[in-house]
């Protein structure tokens, strides 16, 4: 038996950490460490506070002393910390292999603004958007910004925060400064962009599916309901807040054509492992723009990721494998 137990890789699954998603975290390891295929891993469960303590089970421990336990860790934190560079540089240094994207990968998609940068030197459409620091005297910058180069509604949101925290659309002047300071209690820096109308799509990237170094899932299309003007964190993680249609209903063109966006934003950003990329199709003209792309999508019973791999004959344990395999190779 003991033989047997050795033969298991011991997979490190962290969750929890500092950041506004540390619930989602939690959601997101749990739903890991009961699917995982017990044939082939060994979970060791780590845990941050929201303090930054460490755990491994209900144990106090440091990054050091848990990661000798383990072969991989499977990262399923999610935004600050998690999502930034910050725990892939720990990882790094501790020489222990772990799933998801390095260092600047992870670093660059975190930052909405930088990514956007990148983006759009690749030839990819993306809102126009304004970037304000805390402190600083932006009054006639984003006066200019929303009376000359956009028009009201805009988006104000966090540069650097996941699962649409602190994320409003602001339809009169009167609002916009409540909430980009409402922003900044999030983050020191706050994104006003331009509101752009249409149908909210988002797209799965896996490395080293069927043979292909990087492949797209099936496309989501996300339509907020009860009274959700987005797909924001109630619309996100509540039961029957949003319809989630998988694959979308849209022509084969078109679904060819934001899978192509999704795998070239994974590209060009330097992601690995996985990465899911939100979108809007413009309506009227049928423009796409990204929006963001997330490097640790969410992983819990409720996100989009697992029911697109679903949808392309993927469980949810097999899934896990393909991430797991990826951090290997």
């Amino acid at each position: 038996m003991k033989q047997e137990i050795s033969k298991l890789l011991r997979v490190g699954v962290l969750m929890g950490g500092p950041s506004s998603e540390h619930d989602v975290s939690l959601n997101t390891g749990q739903n890991v460490i009961e699917n995982l295929d017990k044939a082939k891993y060994e979970p060791v469960v780590i845990k941050i506070s929201k303090t930054g303590k460490w755990f491994s089970g209900s144990k106090p421990t440091t990054p050091d002393k848990v990661f000798k336990l383990c072969d991989v860790v499977f990262n399923a934190l999610h935004g600050t910390f998690g999502e930034d560079g910050k725990i892939q540089g720990i990882l790094e240094h501790s020489g222990v292999k772990y799933t998801g994207s390095g260092i600047a990968g992870s670093a660059i998609a975190m930052d909405k603004f930088h990514s956007r940068e990148i983006f759009k030197l690749a030839g990819l459409n993306v809102p126009r958007t304004m970037k304000l620091k805390r402190g600083e005297n932006y009054a006639a910058q984003l006066s200019f910004f929303i009376n000359k180069i956009v028009k009201l509604p805009v988006v104000v949101k966090p540069c650097s925060s996941g699962s649409s925290v602190g994320i409003q659309i602001v339809e009169n002047v009167a609002k916009l400064e409540k909430a980009v300071v409402a922003a900044f209690k999030l983050d020191k820096f706050v994104l006003v962009e331009e509101f752009i109308k249409g149908r909210e799509l988002t797209c799965g990237v896996l490395d080293n599916l069927n043979g292909q170094q990087v492949s797209a899932l099936p496309v989501t299309e996300i339509i907020p309901v009860k009274n959700h003007k987005f797909f924001n964190y109630d619309a996100k993680y509540k039961t029957g807040h949003s319809n989630e249609i998988t694959p979308a209903p849209l022509d084969e063109a078109l679904t060819k054509k934001v899978q192509d966006i999704a795998v070239r934003a994974h590209q060009v950003l330097g992601c690995s492992g996985y990465s899911r990329t939100d979108m809007i199709l413009k309506q009227g003209n049928g423009t796409i723009y990204i929006l963001e792309t997330n490097t640790l999508p969410g992983l819990t019973k409720n996100s989009l990721l697992p029911k697109a791999a679903q949808t392309a004959g993927l469980t949810f344990t097999q899934l896990l494998d393909k991430v797991i395999e990826s951090s290997l190779v």
